[in-house]
């Protein structure tokens, strides 16, 4: 498991690749507004104390397709897989 150190900027880059709003991703991560707007405008890294809410935070930024990626810490998007329903599953 390889451990990214996650910035500010890393945050609003990935919620800019989303279209996410700073609203929809703190009510998704159940976090408040005011802090993910904090971590954003930070310069170094989210601090430590809050690595379960980063965590939560990170995790819906990846349920949209950023990958966070280490040596670098660049951001990706990947594409969504449709979902699967009981028709596509059907063999011939």
């Amino acid at each position: 498991m390889t451990i990214i150190e996650i910035t500010g900027g890393m945050l609003r880059a990935a919620r800019s690749l989303t279209g996410l709003s700073q609203q929809e991703i703190a009510e998704r991560a159940r976090i408040s507004r005011p802090s993910l707007t904090t971590w954003e405008n930070s310069s170094g890294s989210v601090p430590s104390a809050n690595v379960r809410a980063l965590g939560r935070v990170v995790s819906v930024l990846e349920n949209e397709g950023v990958v966070f990626t280490a040596g670098g810490a660049t951001l990706q998007t990947r594409p969504k897989l449709p979902p699967i329903t009981a028709q596509s599953e059907a063999r011939p």
